[in-house]
């Protein structure tokens, strides 16, 4: 099985790409860097991989080369997210910040070739739908993934058996991810109400489902 998560930068979606890594013996690429497309490859092993939310690289183009099997669009609640990519030296890689936040505005209201959304707040709570679902999806995980035991050597070599000839293709990369396992106290950061605002004018529909998260069960996302 294939699973590609679509999630823009410093929005926790290298983090989750680690939980999904946490499936003993899968092939995972955590974090396919910003200026590269999902790879194409040859391993018949269960595979997920994260891939970035950009203007350079829309998702079909990492969909005709991965071919996975089910895509999970991973988001953060957007004026987090900005606050957080703001002070990132690569916010204005591959699209310029507020070009980004507009487009995965654009993705998420249509939804098209996503199977399903996932909050990131929802994977740092640990709430247990996000396994329930991933195990429906035929991804089952162990009762400490939370925690992320499977650490990096072990899922580099991992990669590095299944592909050896990757490394000359992608460059391997972990992200801004660190070590220790997925908290909630790690999904929040306050925000400046004029970044909000802003960020309500660039992601309208995807603050309002945050807002309506806030007062009650996440809904549905768009189309399901």
């Amino acid at each position: 099985m294939r699973l590609l998560v679509y999630g823009l930068q410093a929005s926790g979606a290298t983090t989750f790409a680690m939980l999904l890594a946490q499936r003993p013996g899968c092939v995972a690429l955590v974090d396919i860097p910003f200026m590269y497309a999902a790879p194409r490859l040859v391993t018949g092993r269960d595979v997920v991989a994260k891939c970035v939310v950009t203007t350079a690289y829309p998702l079909p183009v990492h969909v005709e080369r991965f071919r996975p099997d089910r895509v999970l669009l991973l988001v953060r609640e957007p004026a987090v997210n900005y606050a957080s990519l703001s002070g990132k030296a690569y916010r204005n890689y591959n699209g310029l910040i507020d070009e980004k936040f507009a487009f995965l505005e654009q993705v998420f209201a249509a939804r098209s070739g996503i199977d399903t959304v996932v909050a990131y707040e929802d994977a740092a709570a640990r709430r247990p739908e996000v396994p329930d679902l991933l195990r429906a999806w035929g991804w089952p995980l162990g009762p400490d993934a939370f925690d992320l035991p499977r650490g990096r050597n072990e899922i580099l070599a991992t990669v590095l058996e299944a592909e050896p000839g990757l490394y000359e293709r992608l460059d391997i990369s972990f992200g801004d991810h660190r070590a220790g396992g997925i908290r909630a106290d790690k999904a929040a950061r306050p925000v400046d109400p004029a970044v909000r605002a802003h960020v309500e004018t660039l992601c309208p529909t995807l603050c309002a489902w945050y807002a309506d998260r806030a007062t009650a069960e996440p809904p549905a996302p768009p189309g399901t």
